[in-house]
């Protein structure tokens, strides 16, 4: 490549580097590893929203219910209220667990190890390093990103592990609405069983 200096009298060849085929990521690939990493970030943030939504409503129904239960225990037997009321109860349990079980954090032993013998575990996952000294670490990552083979499978370990756990919060969530639709639905006919029919 030519170069023109402005007053047009000095002229410099300037090489280009070439850039050796093979020997990183290019930009394009850490383009699209953001982006799906992105992506899965919201989308585990939707999913603990919608779990924290529901946690919220039926930790309320029940804390509404039990003052009203107990004061009017009497009349909750005798016209049978109890049935509905346990309907909607067992819903509101559930649905709750199934709600903590989304927000819960998951158990980071189990996702330590790489699914590859060959590989070392990902230096980028906190699960992997957080109970590691300084040092450690250090000799562990820069052990890690001297070859672009294994910084491709430690990209690859990140991605695999973040949507494994957003499957199984957006599985939790799915049951969670699920459950506390079909139990409102079936606490309604019940009550209007018990209010018609007693």
């Amino acid at each position: 490549m030519i170069e023109i200096q402005p007053e047009g009298l000095v002229v410099k060849e300037v090489k280009k580097k070439k850039k050796k085929k093979g020997s990183g990521i290019s930009k394009q690939t850490i383009n699209i590893i953001r982006t799906t990493q992105r992506n899965n970030i919201d989308l585990t943030a939707i999913a603990d929203n919608k779990a924290n939504v529901l946690l919220s409503v039926n930790a309320i129904i029940i804390a509404a219910l039990i003052p009203i239960v107990i004061a009017n225990i009497d009349v909750v037997f005798e016209k049978m209220f109890i049935v509905p009321l346990m309907i909607l109860a067992i819903t509101c349990f559930i649905t709750i667990y199934l709600a903590a079980a989304v927000l819960k954090p998951s158990n980071f032993d189990q996702m330590r190890s790489s699914k590859d013998p060959d590989e070392e575990s990902s230096p980028f996952f906190f699960g992997n390093f957080y109970q590691m000294e300084a040092e450690e670490y250090f000799s562990f990552i820069k052990s890690s990103l001297n070859d672009p083979k294994d910084l491709k499978a430690h990209l690859a370990q990140d991605l695999y592990y973040i949507g494994k756990r957003l499957g199984e919060k957006m599985s939790f969530v799915r049951q969670a609405y699920n459950i506390f639709t079909i139990g409102i639905l079936l606490t309604l006919i019940s009550l209007g069983v018990v209010i018609f029919f007693y």
